[in-house]
């Protein structure tokens, strides 16, 4: 009888540890949805990818699988603007949407997402400063007033300085939440190295398995490898002709590395500076070679003839995954790299009259 009852402990025991664990249940609501098909979905290199589909019946849904580590992903309703982003992970979570007021959707039973929320409502005013700063410049530049565009310039530097202090004090108090992770990639391109570093030294190593941490590991390494002092790393893109032109090729002169795409707003109107200074100081040494981050070649080719941008161009039309932004560790954009005669890097991000205060250094005042 005895060891009978060691048997039967055991299988108990066994039919146990094979039940749902390590798994994430959603049970889902759409109120004003009766029927449909929704997603879940995550952004992958800027586009999205299907993680799992369900049918809406009676304006609820479920899904059922499991993830290594907690991540953002996304609910989407089809044919709907229908957007959700929450923190999955592997517990019982409930989400009731609220289809015509997304603010009003409750995301329950995820201790990540709890984080991120808080997160959220912190930095809220926030937002809504920096919000109404660019409005006040958009504003002024309509008006053609530059001294009100000087100023919520200005204002806007202190509130953005202001922005990166909270991210990291935010993530530092999360160390052990993969939302902390999460912020600082998402942002890395408002920090330096250093900072960046010792944002990532700061997250817990039991996060070692987030896909974040691991992404930003690997963005300190590259950045580590394009800092000033550093030769720059040599690539082949085809040119407008679809012919391929190698970097290394273009030694012997002081060159820019501009990242830019047509779709890129702030690119656009980065773009008159650049052609001025191409002007004023190509004849002394000075060289351009543009690296678009685009995927339409027609409207890549129209942005170049548009803003009379006369120098080499090239690109792989693979949008954020370009290869040559992804080995400078290019987060944002516009974004440039500027190399001496030798190909060694000697500044970055060098725009308006940076660049041109940069170039007057090398060369004298131009022509």
């Amino acid at each position: 009888m005895r060891n009978l009852l060691i048997v039967l402990s055991v299988v108990i025991i066994g039919l146990n540890s094979c039940g749902p664990k390590n798994q994430y249940k959603i049970a889902g609501s759409v109120t004003g949805i009766d029927t449909g098909l929704v997603y879940l979905q995550k952004r992958d290199a800027g586009e999205w990818k299907i993680i799992d589909s369900a049918n809406i019946t009676a304006g609820k849904f479920n899904f059922n699988g499991s993830i290594e580590s907690p991540e953002l992903w996304y609910l989407s309703v089809k044919n709907t603007k229908v957007y959700v982003p929450f923190f999955v992970e592997n517990s019982d979570m409930t989400i009731a949407i609220l289809a015509d007021s997304l603010e009003g959707t409750a995301i329950n039973g995820s201790l990540s997402q709890k984080v991120y929320e808080n997160y959220l409502k912190q930095m809220k005013p926030l937002n809504q400063e920096m919000n109404a700063i660019y409005q006040d410049y958009r504003n002024a530049k309509e008006a053609n007033d530059e001294l009100a565009m000087a100023k919520a310039d200005s204002m806007y530097e202190v509130v953005e300085a202001n922005q990166k202090e909270q991210i990291l004090a935010f993530a530092k108090e999360n160390h052990s939440s993969v939302v902390a992770p999460y912020l600082i990639y998402r942002n890395a391109y408002l920090f330096d190295l250093p900072t960046l570093e010792e944002a990532t030294l700061a997250i817990d190593t039991i996060l070692s398995n987030s896909i974040y941490l691991q992404e930003l590991n690997k963005q300190v390494d590259i950045l580590k490898a394009v800092q000033v002092g550093m030769p720059a790393p040599d690539f082949t893109q085809a040119d407008t002709t679809g012919n391929p032109l190698t970097l290394s090729s273009l030694k012997g002169k002081v060159l820019l590395i501009d990242f830019w795409a047509s779709w890129c707003g702030p690119c656009r109107a980065e773009n008159p500076n650049v052609v001025e200074a191409w002007k004023k100081y190509h004849e002394k040494g000075f060289d351009i070679l543009g690296v678009s981050l685009d995927r339409d070649r027609d409207k890549w080719i129209e942005a170049i003839r548009t803003d009379l941008l006369t120098w080499n161009q090239v690109s792989d039309l693979q949008f954020w995954n370009n290869n040559a932004s992804t080995l400078y560790g290019i987060r944002s954009i516009p974004s440039n790299v500027l190399l001496d005669q030798d190909g060694i890097i000697i500044a970055h991000n060098l725009r308006g009259e940076d660049l041109t205060d940069k170039l007057e250094e090398l060369f004298g005042t131009g022509k």
